[in-house]
């Protein structure tokens, strides 16, 4: 018998979460979806280890009543927004429990519940060294691409278009608008001031919608581990190099499109060469349309052997490695002490800002990947869970990272 997120269904049956979906209802004799939320006496903390661990927290709220099936705001505090899509995964599979969990991933695990519509609303906090999308307020649209069943999106950011995941609105259906707001916290380390006003108005514009707080604590700091990756060849220099992206001039639909189209056919090339590495320990056949870019991976290979054993190389790994080399990178900044507390103090302010308690809190460590500093998680931990029971009235965390909750 499986379980799902929402509790157990018989074998081939709808779970009830996937039936209101279907039906517009929630689980009952098809009766409409009803306001009526429960409510906790004191605020759930939840504590997993990988991003997307906590998302099925998110989920058996939905399924208990204490969030609603649609329309929730994620306020997501970290220093990467989270929002990728897998690639190549059917937008369907947000109905299905088991295959959801496999294929996301923590860059990508948010905007498959806003295709499924639990987060209407989505509000990404970020450090001050962060630059993947920049402070903004915009609304695009999320859905089915018609040409091939996956999610995609019309939001023309480079974050998204480098990733190849933008389409135009038309080549989309069941489709849903989504709000997001990109805000900086923690200016005071850069000698600048946060501002407060704006980020008032960003978490009041929402009105009734129930809040879920999102915290990641390489929020407060961060390494990248892909620089590590095999550094005595300099691999993620010479990645940089082989994936350049170059963001369009103008965001002019036929420039976006053509950007796109050379963008997917640069990965999957290069996806092609590392694949074929991995399996057979050579190149193939090189194609005349992509020369430079063999020559380049030729190169990179034969620098690599010459430090590494060809046993000791995933290039598939290679590859994923090269595909966080876009326009802007992933941030690395581990804070020192001193920025570290300035952040501590910020932190504190914005939870003061929050117009209405969050239903629930969700944290992610992301120190086994190396994004957390290992040296420092402990006490960035402790310093949150205590920052949050001196705002609100918190319950014991749950640390599903030591117990393994999140997988029971």
């Amino acid at each position: 018998m499986d379980r799902s997120l929402y509790g157990k269904t018989e074998p081939g049956a709808l779970n009830p979460y996937q039936c209101s979906i279907k039906r517009g209802t929630l689980p009952g004799c098809g009766r409409k979806a009803s306001p009526q939320l429960k409510t906790y006496k004191k605020i759930p903390i939840y504590v997993a280890e990988y991003h997307h661990d906590v998302l099925p927290f998110i989920y058996r709220n939905i399924g208990s009543k204490h969030l609603p099936l649609e329309g929730s705001t994620l306020i997501h505090l970290d220093s990467h927004p989270d929002m990728l899509i897998p690639v190549e995964m059917p937008a369907d599979t947000v109905y299905q429990k088991e295959n959801l969990m496999d294929a996301i991933s923590i860059e990508n695990w948010i905007m498959p519940g806003v295709y499924a519509g639990h987060f209407s609303n989505l509000v990404w906090v970020k450090p001050p060294w962060c630059h993947q999308i920049e402070d903004s307020c915009q609304t695009f649209h999320i859905g089915k691409d018609k040409n091939d069943g996956t999610i995609r999106v019309d939001c023309k950011e480079n974050y998204f278009v480098s990733e190849c995941l933008y389409v135009q609105e038309h080549q989309l259906e069941n489709v849903r608008t989504v709000n997001l707001d990109v805000v900086t916290l923690g200016s005071k380390i850069e000698g600048c001031e946060d501002k407060l006003n704006d980020l008032r108005n960003v978490l009041t514009k929402n009105g009734d919608s129930p809040l879920i707080l999102d915290i990641d604590l390489d929020f407060f700091s961060t390494g990248n581990p892909f620089k590590m990756l095999f550094s005595e060849a300099n691999l993620y220099e010479r990645l940089k190099d082989i994936y350049n992206f170059v963001p369009p001039a103008s965001r002019d639909d036929n420039v976006i499109l053509e950007i796109s189209k050379e963008r997917k056919e640069q990965v999957n090339y290069l996806k092609s060469l590392f694949l074929h590495l991995n399996q057979h320990k050579k190149l193939p056949e090189a194609v005349e349309k992509y020369h430079d870019l063999y020559e380049k991976v030729e190169k990179l290979r034969e620098v690599m052997l010459a430090h590494y054993k060809e046993d000791d190389i995933d290039w598939e790994l290679v590859h994923d490695s090269g595909c966080t080399c876009d326009d802007s990178g992933l941030p690395d900044h581990i804070s020192t002490e001193a920025e570290l507390e300035t952040m501590y103090t910020c932190f504190k302010d914005f939870l003061r800002l929050l117009p209405k308690h969050p239903v629930i809190v969700t944290i992610s460590r992301s120190t086994d990947d190396d994004y957390t500093p290992c040296e420092q998680v402990e006490d960035i931990q402790e310093r949150v869970i205590a920052t949050l029971k001196d705002i609100f009235e918190c319950d014991e965390p749950i640390l599903s990272y030591v117990d393994g909750t999140a997988q029971s």
